[in-house]
């Protein structure tokens, strides 16, 4: 199983497009991301309605098309994958022209059957689109679901209530949706508290459940008052997480049931494994008979198991062998 990691940029910028550039400088260069997320928004009014609260607030904070061409390009050009979150039409048709493997629908516009068709039109066979869950009935992923028609689904678990408790994570539930969805992709957005002590453990917990993505807020300015600084970690520790997820990603192994190289190493017959032993001397054309042996650890070894003895009995001995022998395939005519 292989994880991809996100760092997540969100509005952490707030508008100011230098901190926002050096933002991203320092994730292309610093970071082991598979992928950096950008909240994409270009058409205020269709997201937002006047009346709310942090209507000025997201017009205010809002990028061109130019200054979001500058910073995709950087992303792209040196080496890491944009993943897009879009809030409204406009910015789905100006991030599509980057080829985005990953696109994203926030779990605040998964009610919104405009914005889900016109994604549906935009999007190829090989774009990955990624619902955000967080907070969602199955109803309301059910509908998203059944609207876009996508093979290519990644359910996004978590949610962000500045910071999460994760008291309310809920990793029950979560599982529990996952098993109703098998043939999608999972992914974990984690928003615990930045100076949680647990912040890590918390993160390897939801990746433990068998996730395709784990998502992290990142920031160079770590517990400064910007947007979602509440869960924004260090480079450093998104760092550390990294690694902490590669090292689970190896002990999960590739799922396969036969057995691995350690576990052939382990279960020889004989030393490890019970094997069978002659509990008195035979003879040569003498048959097998089940009450000759008994099962015990040797220090030898043999090539047969328990199960397979039963194929063995009434067949000949080869020659004579004494009480203690333990048996194996070739001491069979």
């Amino acid at each position: 199983m292989s994880i991809k990691i996100i760092a997540e940029t969100a509005w952490h910028h707030d508008g100011d497009f230098v901190f926002f550039r050096a933002l991203i400088k320092e994730l292309v260069s610093k970071t082991k991301a598979d992928y950096i997320k950008f909240h994409i928004s270009l058409d205020a009014d269709e997201y937002i309605y006047t009346d709310h609260p942090a209507y000025e607030w997201v017009v205010e904070r809002m990028f061109t098309t130019s200054q979001w061409t500058e910073i995709l390009n950087y992303t792209i050009e040196n080496g890491k994958k944009p993943m897009l979150l879009f809030n409204d039409m406009k910015a789905i048709e100006f991030g599509m022209h980057f080829n985005p493997e990953l696109v994203e629908i926030h779990s605040v516009c998964l009610n919104d059957y405009n914005l889900l068709n016109y994604l549906k039109s935009k999007i190829t066979q090989q774009t990955d689109v990624v619902l955000g869950v967080g907070g969602s009935t199955l109803y309301e992923i059910e509908n998203a679901i059944k609207i876009l028609e996508s093979g290519n689904i990644v359910l996004m678990h978590g949610f962000q209530n500045y910071p999460t408790n994760y008291a309310d994570i809920n990793f029950g539930k979560t599982k529990k949706i996952m098993q109703l969805y098998p043939k999608f992709k999972h992914g974990y957005a984690d928003h615990t508290a930045w100076d949680n002590e647990n912040n890590i453990l918390i993160t390897l917990f939801g990746a433990a459940l068998g996730m395709d993505f784990v998502e992290k807020h990142v920031s160079t300015h770590t517990g400064k008052g910007r947007t979602d600084w509440q869960a924004a970690i260090s480079i450093k520790n998104f760092n550390e997480l990294t690694k902490k997820l590669k090292i689970w990603e190896t002990s999960f192994g590739n799922g396969l049931l036969e057995l691995n190289e350690g576990e052939i190493a382990y279960s020889v017959f004989g030393p490890n494994k019970k094997a069978a032993i002659l509990i008195h001397d035979v003879v040569k054309d003498e048959e097998l008979v089940i009450t000759e042996i008994s099962f015990k650890r040797t220090g030898q070894v043999t090539d047969m198991n328990q199960l397979e003895l039963k194929n063995y009995i009434g067949k000949k001995f080869v020659k004579d062998f004494l009480r203690g022998h333990c048996l194996s395939s070739s001491d069979f005519q």
